[in-house]
């Protein structure tokens, strides 16, 4: 693509996983720069706010004149899928990372909520945990990376969207969606496991799925292989004869 002119990049939004920041994205953003307008968000950190809440701040970051695709992580699938549902005019094409349709979680999870201690959780991953999310070939330094990123969050922040995980179903929407999807995902994920993809493919069954070595947090241990993923889909959905809407000239 000819980096001289922006307008030309595809615009690619960008929605984060539980902690609710985009500083998790900054690996990853480096890696696509190039190619696509990026756009990030981050959700409130002081307000407990469910999906049914968040819609609106998501929708309003969508671009209203431009061919668009759009990213949700892990706790942003299922906002991802109902905004690009009220927004399909320009949607280029749908990407969830590590994410759902339906709740990967147990429901004697939402019994938990009640034993947080204290005003404030500590999302960042401790050592004991650290593993599970992000696997043992994960360096250091993005270890240290990530935990310098993670927020200190409410407890009534993160019950509410614990609850929105629970109770969430966003599959009719995922069906009726008309643009391509990408499912990329980590082979060790322990916390998005095969249920997930499966839900998402009985939805979708041409969805693209891309399963990279990896934990659940693919996108910040593997940003440089996650964004080839991203590269390839969105190039092959602009270059495709199918797709109803004129994008950017070139190769991405």
């Amino acid at each position: 693509m000819d980096k001289e002119s922006i307008n030309n990049k595809p615009h690619l939004l960008l929605l984060p996983g539980m902690p609710g920041t985009d500083n998790l994205f900054k690996l990853l953003v480096g890696e696509l720069e190039d190619n696509f307008e990026v756009q990030t968000v981050s959700y409130p950190s002081d307000k407990p706010l469910g999906y049914n809440q968040l819609i609106d701040l998501v929708t309003s970051r969508i671009p209203k004149e431009k061919p668009y695709f759009i990213l949700g992580e892990s706790f942003s699938g299922p906002l991802s899928i109902m905004a690009a549902t009220r927004h399909p005019e320009n949607l280029l094409g749908l990407i969830l990372a590590a994410s759902f349709v339906t709740s990967p979680m147990p429901r004697w999870i939402n019994r938990l909520k009640r034993f947080a201690k204290g005003p404030i959780l500590d999302l960042r991953p401790r050592s004991h945990i650290n593993d599970r999310l992000m696997g043992k070939k994960c360096s250091e330094k993005t270890r240290r990376w990530v935990d310098e990123s993670m927020p200190r969050l409410s407890r009534d922040v993160i019950s509410a969207r614990v609850q929105a995980v629970l109770d969430v179903n966003v599959r009719e929407e995922l069906k009726n969606l008309k643009a391509p999807v990408l499912y990329i995902a980590g082979s060790g994920d322990w916390l998005v496991g095969k249920k997930c993809i499966d839900a998402v493919w009985l939805c979708r069954p041409d969805v693209v799925i891309k399963v990279l070595d990896a934990c659940h947090m693919v996108l910040q241990t593997r940003p440089d292989d996650s964004a080839k993923v991203i590269i390839d889909f969105c190039s092959r959905v602009i270059g495709s004869p199918a797709s109803n809407v004129q994008g950017p000239k070139g190769k991405i």
